[in-house]
C-alpha cells in the first residue's frame, strides 16, 4: 500500500510519514498543493492520499476536486485534514470529494482507526477494478469467439453478417460503393468422401488462409456455411471485385493440399454483386450474389458471374430503332 502525505507543514508531514512508516505503508510527501497534483498525475497514484486543507497554490479543497473529475484517480481514498471542526467545514470538504476528514491535532489512534477504513476501502476498489478488467477481457474474449469461424479463423456466420450489416448502413448513408462475393469450393464433398473429413478441414483451412492473402485488411471476410465464404468490399465497385474474383479462381487452381491419399487439388465458383439503391437489407445484395454464383456453377464451375443490376440491364437492352421509344 502506498500513500501521499499533502501538507505545508514539514513537522506533519514528518509525523504522518513515520507513522504510515510504522504500519507498513509507504509515504510519498508533497509539500504544496500544486506538487502533490504533478505527483497524482506522474502515473501509478497512491491508493491513499492524505491532504491538508489550507496550502499555499492549490488548497485541499481544489486538489479533492481534481482527484475526482480524472477518472484514472477514481479509486483513490482521500483524506482532509484541517483545523477546521464546524459542520459546514466538514460538509464542504465531504462535498469536494473527500472520503474522510480530521480534524487537527491529529490523535494518533484516531488516525489509525481511518488509515484502517481507508486501507479497507482502497484494497476492495483495486480488487474491483481488477475485477471489471478481468470481466471485460472474458467478454471480449466471448466476443472474438461468437465471431469467429473456429477452424478457419475468419468471421463466422454470424460476425459476417453483423459486420456486412454495419457497412450496408454506412454504405447507404454515405452513398459509398460496397461490393460483395460469395464464394463455393466446388466439389466440396468429394473431397470429403474421397480423402476424409481431417483432410477437408485442412482445405477450407489453406482456403481461408488464401483468402486473408488475396483481400485487403478492410475487408469482410468471413464463412457463411461449410464450404462457402463471402466477402464484404467496402469502398469497392463491382468491377474491382471482379478482379479480386478472377484473382481468387486463378489462387485457387494452384492451391495444393499433401495428404496420405494423396493431393487435393480445388477450384472455386464466384458470385458478384454490388450494393444497389433498390436494396433495403443486406440480404437482398446477397440473393443477387447468391444467384449469380449459381450461374458459375451451372455454366461449369472454376469461374465467376456476377450479377445484373438496373444499370446493367439497361446497358443490355437491344438499340431502339429509329422512330420507336423505349417502355
Amino acid at each position: 500500500m502506498r500513500a501521499l502525505i499533502a501538507d505545508d507543514d514539514r513537522v506533519t508531514t514528518a509525523i504522518l510519514s513515520a507513522t504510515l512508516a510504522n504500519w507498513g505503508i509507504e509515504a510519498a510527501v508533497a509539500h504544496d498543493g500544486a506538487q502533490a497534483w504533478e505527483m497524482l498525475q506522474a502515473g501509478d497514484a497512491p491508493a491513499l492520499v492524505i491532504v491538508d486543507w489550507m496550502m499555499p497554490g492549490i488548497d485541499g479543497i481544489e486538489l479533492c476536486q481534481r482527484i475526482r473529475r480524472a477518472p484514472s484517480l477514481a479509486p483513490t481514498y482521500v483524506m482532509l485534514l484541517t483545523g477546521r471542526s464546524s459542520r459546514v467545514d466538514l460538509v464542504a470538504g465531504l462535498d469536494a470529494g473527500a472520503d474522510d476528514y480530521m480534524v487537527k491535532p491529529i490523535d494518533p489512534e484516531e488516525l489509525r482507526a481511518r488509515v484502517q477504513v481507508g486501507v479497507r476501502v482502497a484494497t476492495l476498489q483495486r480488487r474491483l477494478a481488477e475485477q471489471v478488467v478481468a470481466l471485460a477481457s472474458a467478454r471480449d474474449h466471448l466476443a472474438r469467439l461468437a465471431s469467429t469461424d473456429a477452424l478457419t479463423e475468419l468471421y463466422s456466420r454470424r460476425g459476417w453478417f453483423e459486420l456486412a450489416a454495419s457497412e450496408f448502413s454506412r454504405s447507404r448513408r454515405y452513398s459509398r460503393p460496397v461490393s460483395l462475393l460469395l464464394i463455393d469450393l466446388d466439389y466440396f464433398k468429394r473431397v470429403n468422401d474421397t480423402f476424409g473429413h481431417d483432410a477437408g478441414d485442412r482445405l477450407l483451412q489453406t482456403f481461408g488462409a488464401l483468402l486473408r492473402v488475396e483481400c485487403r485488411q478492410s475487408d469482410v471476410v468471413g464463412r457463411i456455411g461449410g464450404e462457402e465464404f463471402a466477402i464484404l468490399l467496402p469502398e469497392t465497385t463491382i468491377h474491382a471485385a471482379q478482379r479480386l474474383a478472377e484473382r481468387i479462381c486463378v489462387a485457387s487452381r494452384a492451391l495444393k493440399v499433401a495428404t496420405a491419399a494423396g493431393e487435393i487439388t480445388c477450384t472455386t465458383s464466384v458470385g458478384i454483386s454490388a450494393i444497389g439503391a433498390d436494396d433495403f437489407t443486406i440480404d437482398d445484395v446477397m440473393r443477387r450474389a447468391d444467384a449469380a454464383l449459381y450461374e458459375a456453377k451451372r455454366g461449369g464451375r472454376d469461374q465467376w458471374r456476377r450479377s445484373l443490376g438496373i444499370a446493367d440491364v439497361v446497358e443490355q437492352l437491344p438499340e431502339t430503332p429509329v422512330g420507336y421509344r423505349r417502355a
